[in-house]
């Protein structure tokens, strides 16, 4: 599958859920989805530099939202930075505390966007919920319009807060 313009998917994560994140990268590289994954070739000598490279060829920014990802400094200026530079954001909630929801930035961040919800982490599930990513991720190729539907909004909307238009 291609993105625009030689764009990648960045998937941003706090290292404590790097098996569940590390395993979507198996499954989007099978279907032949570009990704930047930092522990595999995205992370270079300047951390700084190489996230802000990630998130400026980025088509999409998966996030994968955990207590430890909201209170992540680099989390933090790694979305911060992807919304400011408009990047579709797709937010993966992993529920390692059950009826945990962001706040605070990442809430504010991920407000309006619907959640692909990673409840089960056993192969099965990580499995299903992969395919409703890889799904959202599609609905973003097929059509530039779809990056603000996915909230709710629709263009109108986009135009109406700040956002470049399609």
């Amino acid at each position: 599958m291609a993105l625009s313009d030689g764009k990648h998917v960045m998937l941003s994560y706090n290292w404590k859920s790097q098996k569940i994140v590390s395993r979507v990268y198996d499954i989007l590289k099978a279907e032949n989805i570009p990704v930047w994954f930092d522990v595999q070739g995205g992370m270079k000598d300047d951390i700084y530099k190489s996230m802000a490279e990630g998130v400026e060829n980025a088509a999409i920014v998966c996030c994968f939202m955990t207590p430890e990802y909201q209170e992540s400094e680099n989390c933090q200026l790694e979305l911060t930075y992807a919304e400011k530079q408009h990047k579709r954001i797709i937010a993966c909630l992993i529920d390692e505390e059950k009826n945990w929801r962001p706040s605070n930035w990442l809430g504010l961040i991920t407000a309006k966007l619907l959640y692909v919800h990673f409840k089960d982490d056993s192969e099965e599930g990580i499995q299903i919920k992969t395919k409703e990513l890889i799904d959202r991720i599609k609905e973003h190729s097929a059509s530039a319009e779809s990056i603000y539907y996915e909230a709710g909004g629709g263009l109108q909307n986009y135009k109406l807060m700040g956002k470049p238009s399609v």
